[in-house]
Formats: structure tokens, C-alpha cells, sequence
């Protein structure tokens, strides 16, 4: 096999499959990427058998190969080549070794035999689905950073994504806050809700940050495959059912009251210095036009601020963990929030002016 490959080509699909290879499996070969030089050029895959990455890079191939080498060390030899420089690869030794040339440097990695990789099939039975990548942005920014941490609540750990009528929904909660929001979508037939894990919508994440065209989505009973262009990305959906979360949303006939969010979330970052560093709680106090927000640290002393907000309502007060606030609030972008109240210590909810399908609900905790 000889073959040769620009720097600014192959790096960026290094760096995205480098991230799925499982570096800590007791199974060596899933610690490497399968290169594939073939008529089409190289194709790179990787996999941790949960997920798997797919990914085509233009090549000069002379000859056609495969070889399965470690991925962190030829990312980390490409990343280091000088310049804009065309990387040669060539397998020797029988195919036990890749060299790669890359100016007066060479490099001789070892190999491990191609056919001991695991298989990784595109999903072609299944129902498909095309979203514009602002859209699934907006259901992943939106819930993400409420998902739960806990290993042991598995169907909680990730994004659940469900069709009502003619909105895609996703929620996820961990427990304490609970986050959802929605996109229209024209599609008449029923869609399995799923739980996308945890662990493939930071990597989705990552790739909606450098593609801006339509994607492609194909669902099966057990499996989810995104397709950004030329890299497809699939995973194993999160077995489990996800808890009826509209049950906790609070009605939006109570009472609330209208702050701007820039101030809301400096007050808070403020006030969140003085609070117990693992705790992070603060006190909220309503009462007509103004927010008053306390902290307390046994060790150090006290905090207190205040914020203009539309309120006409009776006196109220809760305690929160102030982190749980600032996630809702510097996710949105709107310029004003609505925060609806009830008892001390019911939930509240939490709902952006400008984009009022996406809904927040916080738990308060008692200080």
C-alpha cells in the first residue's frame, strides 16, 4: 500500500476518531483507527462498540491497503508534522508496520492485523430523518447540561428524543432540574422516542460545531446514526424508559416575574462567591419589583444583592443551588426571563420571552 495525504486533510478527521477509540479497553485493537485506502481515498474508522465513527479524507493512492494502527500516536505524529506537509504512507514488513514520511521525518508504527477490527456497518434499515444542523443544535444546547452525572440511573443518563404531533422534542433531567424544548418538524409517521447517551451528544456536540448543512438521521430499535457530510457517526441508544417529565413542569398560570437575564446571571455569579463552595446555594426573596439574593458560607461571612424585576405578586422565597440557575440562564439568549413561582419549596419554572418552547423547571433545597 502507498498512498500520500495532506496534513490539513486527514488531522481533523484524526482528531474526531481519536476521541472514540477507547484508549482504556483491555481489547488492544479498539484503541486503534482502521486506516482504509481505497479507490475512493482514505476512509477512517473508529470504535469503542458503542459508538463508532466513520469518517472519508481525500488520498492519493497509489495502492490499495488497510491497516490498523494506534490512534492517539498517529494523531499525535500528524499533529506534530511541520507545516502544511503531505504525509507518505506505505506498509511494510508484510503489512506489521506503517511508515509514514512527512519531509525528513519517518515514523514506523506497528500494526495489528486489519480483520481482527470490528465491523462497523452503516445502518441502512431503519427510519431516516433530515434535520438542519441549527435545529439539532437547539434540541442538544438546550438539555444537555441537565442530564445525570449518576452512572446508576442509566435512562437518565442522556437526551430524550421524542416525536408529539408535529414537534421533535428532547428533555433530560437529573433529578433536581429537569430541561426541555422543541423544533417543528414536518413529518407525519410515528417516531420511536430514544435516549441518545450522554457520551454521544458531547461528541455530536462537537461536530455541529464545524458543520452547518443538513444531517441526516436513521433510527433503529437499538441504534442511532448521524450523517454530517462525509463523517457518520453511530451509537447505541441508552436501554430504559425516561420518566413522564411533563408531570413535574409547573403550570405557567402562577404567579412570576420578569427579570433580564445579564442581570440575573451576574447578580447570581456575584452572590455564588459568599455560598458553601460544594453546595453553591442561595437564598432568592421576592417581593414587589425587586429580587433580593443572599448567600451564606460558615466560614467566611455573607452575601446580598439586588435586582429590578416586573413583580406584583405576594411576597415569596425559596433557596436554590445557584449553578442550576446560571446553566438555564447562560444557555439562553433572549434579553428577558420569566420565572414562575408558587410555595418556598415547590419548583419553579423558568422560560426565555423569546423562545418560550423551551421550558425549565429547578427544585428548590431548603437552607
Amino acid at each position: 500500500m502507498r498512498a500520500k495525504v495532506s496534513k490539513n486533510d486527514i488531522l481533523p478527521a484524526l482528531m474526531r476518531t481519536v476521541s472514540i477509540a477507547d484508549k482504556k479497553s483491555i481489547v488492544p485493537i479498539l484503541s486503534n483507527v482502521l486506516l482504509d485506502f481505497n479507490e475512493s481515498g482514505l476512509c477512517i474508522k473508529a470504535t469503542d462498540l458503542d459508538q463508532s465513527i466513520i469518517e472519508k479524507v481525500p488520498a492519493e493512492v497509489d495502492t490499495f491497503g488497510m491497516a490498523a494502527v494506534p490512534a492517539s500516536t498517529l494523531n499525535d505524529i500528524v499533529k506534530k508534522a511541520a507545516g502544511d506537509a503531505v504525509l507518505e504512507f506505505s506498509l511494510l514488513d508484510k503489512g506489521n508496520k506503517l511508515q509514514i514520511i512527512s519531509g525528513r521525518s519517518k515514523f514506523e508504527l506497528s500494526t495489528l492485523d486489519p480483520s481482527g477490527f470490528p465491523e462497523v456497518e452503516t445502518l441502512k434499515n431503519g427510519f431516516s430523518i433530515k434535520l438542519k444542523s441549527k435545529d439539532l443544535a437547539k434540541l442538544i444546547s438546550r438539555t444537555k447540561f441537565s442530564m445525570s452525572p449518576e452512572e446508576s440511573r442509566r435512562n437518565l443518563n442522556g437526551i430524550y428524543v421524542h416525536k408529539e404531533d408535529s414537534k421533535l422534542k428532547a428533555a433530560s433531567t437529573d433529578g433536581h432540574r429537569l430541561s426541555t424544548t422543541q423544533i417543528d418538524i414536518d413529518i407525519k409517521e410515528t417516531i420511536q422516542g430514544v435516549i441518545i447517551s450522554k457520551k454521544t451528544v458531547f461528541e455530536i456536540k462537537k461536530l455541529l460545531d464545524i458543520f452547518e448543512d443538513e444531517i441526516s438521521i436513521t433510527l433503529t430499535e437499538n441504534q442511532i446514526q448521524f450523517v454530517f457530510g462525509d463523517i457518520i457517526f453511530i451509537a447505541k441508544l441508552v436501554e430504559g424508559v425516561f420518566p413522564e417529565y411533563k408531570r413535574v413542569i409547573p403550570d405557567s398560570n402562577n404567579d412570576f416575574f420578569r427579570v433580564k437575564r445579564t442581570s440575573f446571571c451576574e447578580t447570581l455569579d456575584r452572590i455564588a462567591i459568599m455560598s458553601e463552595d460544594k453546595v453553591r446555594s442561595v437564598k432568592l426573596e421576592l417581593s414587589k419589583d425587586t429580587l433580593v439574593c443572599y448567600a451564606v458560607n460558615s466560614r467566611v461571612g455573607t452575601g446580598k444583592d439586588e435586582i429590578d424585576v416586573a413583580y406584583s405578586g405576594e411576597g415569596w422565597s425559596s433557596g436554590f443551588n445557584a449553578n442550576y440557575l446560571l446553566d438555564v440562564a447562560q444557555t439562553l439568549e433572549g434579553e428577558y426571563l420569566k420565572i414562575f413561582v408558587k410555595e418556598s419549596l415547590s419548583p419553579i419554572l423558568i422560560i426565555d420571552e423569546d423562545e418560550p418552547e423551551s421550558m425549565f423547571v429547578v427544585m428548590p433545597m431548603r437552607i
